[in-house]
């Protein structure tokens, strides 16, 4: 059996002296005890190692939806840890932890039953590749200064694979150095790969050290150009944070977006636009959000933290008057334009700043952190009659119910799995205010 580590967040019971135990795993992975690659209701034997690590050392009786994972890198990878269920088993599983915290907060709720993602690899249109060292891959598990040198990932974009191999080829043949993390130095930082779904576009961005040899840049690019990529972007960065922090932008070849679809609109995206990773899942998502719309027909929407605008944009009809809120200005730049022969206009403003509650109906989209709290109790005093909330983080929203529940009830919910291989899930709750 594959030995998989996990960090040990408390001492098992039954542990011996010798750091070995015999487990039977009663909850879902993510209650209490955490052991990456063990199932609900498996009897397994487990290993306490160096710093406390728990290695899963065999596996005394198989749960019925386990299969073997695709993916050669499946364990020290740091990436998508649930291959080893079946699709079925991993929807059941995800949508059980997060129906049954919403009914904490909702305990009338019969949510609506989850919703499979379409496209169960391959669906991430976006990905990012660290250098750390001599290899270019994922962070390993567990490590922020090592990687696992990735040949293939099956849930990044098809486009990711000649990317990858070509520019790890080069990488060595100039005998380049990946980021250090320790001593903050190194020649490449990241390799960003964006494809749109479904489509052939895709591009690819370069992150170097300031001042590398433009030759090597054009070496790089002409590698590249061979496999059809729509534009090939240099950037190069100084700052040492963990994150990409352009100084300069060069584009080398073609064009700097990339076209992508959603249902009847299409978006150009850049290689810093934000849009949801999974467009077949999101559309469903929207498609759900639309059909409960509908029958509100409400004369103007609010649309807070909304991007480049494809939530409202692909929810709402004439004469909807769309009115979009979102801190970045180069999304409210390209919200602008997509919405062209559209009644909609979009804000430069922090969701939590904004005062006009004129609206009857509001979106809210936020990032894994949830909403500002300001905008929480914002909302519960001034919020419109119906707000649909999107998580990409239940947790949070479920937290933030403690202060808008006092206002709205949950009218409807529905999961949808965005991250297939992954414990995550997105949730789709409409809010409704107590009274109206």
């Amino acid at each position: 059996m594959k030995r998989n580590s996990q960090l040990l967040p408390a001492r098992v019971p039954g542990m011996t002296n010798k750091g070995l135990a015999r487990v039977k795993v009663e909850t879902h992975p993510r209650d209490g005890l955490e052991l990456w690659g063990a199932l609900p209701g498996e009897q397994i034997q487990i290993q306490l190692g160096h710093r406390r690590n728990l290695w899963l050392q065999q596996i005394d009786s198989v749960h019925p939806q386990r299969r073997e994972s695709r993916c050669l890198h499946a364990g020290p990878c740091g990436g998508c840890a649930w291959q080893h269920w079946s699709d079925e088993a991993q929807l059941q599983a995800k949508s059980e932890r997060v129906y049954r915290a919403l009914a904490g907060v909702a305990p009338e709720l019969t949510p609506e039953p989850p919703r499979a993602s379409p496209q169960p690899f391959h669906y991430r249109t976006k990905v990012e590749f660290s250098f750390l060292g001599s290899q270019l891959g994922y962070h390993r598990r567990g490590c922020f200064d090592r990687a696992v040198d990735v040949d293939f990932c099956w849930i990044a974009p098809p486009a990711h694979f000649g990317a990858v191999t070509r520019t790890r080829a080069w990488m060595r043949d100039h005998g380049l150095s990946g980021w250090n993390p320790r001593s903050a130095q190194g020649d490449l930082r990241y390799l960003l790969v964006r494809q749109a779904n479904p489509g052939s576009d895709w591009l690819t961005v370069l992150v170097t050290r300031p001042g590398l040899d433009p030759e090597l840049l054009q070496d790089w690019s002409a590698r590249l150009e061979p496999l059809g990529p729509r534009g090939l972007v240099w950037v190069e960065q100084e700052s040492p944070a963990g994150a990409i922090v352009p100084l300069h932008e060069h584009l080398l070849f073609g064009a700097n977006e990339v076209r992508q679809p959603l249902g009847h609109l299409h978006f150009s995206l850049g290689w810093r636009s934000f849009f949801q990773t999974n467009p077949p899942a999101y559309q469903q998502l929207l498609d759900t959000l639309r059909l409960w719309l509908q029958p509100l027909a409400p004369a103007s929407l609010l649309d807070l933290y909304c991007g480049i605008g494809s939530i409202g944009l692909y929810v709402t009809d004439a004469p909807t008057r769309l009115v979009g809120v979102e801190n970045v200005p180069e999304a409210v730049a390209d919200a602008a334009r997509c919405a062209v022969g559209r009644e909609a206009e979009f804000h430069a403003c922090p969701a939590e700043a904004w005062g006009d509650w004129n609206h009857p109906v509001a979106i809210v989209d936020p990032p894994r952190s949830g909403c500002h709290p300001e905008l929480v109790r914002r909302l519960a005093q001034h919020g419109p009659r119906d707000v649909f909330y999107i998580s990409c983080n239940p947790d949070r929203l479920v937290a933030e119910m403690a202060v808008l529940g006092e206002h709205y009830r949950v009218e409807r919910a529905a999961a949808f799995d965005f991250f297939p291989q992954t414990a995550h899930l997105e949730l789709l709750c409409w809010l409704r205010r107590k009274g109206a």
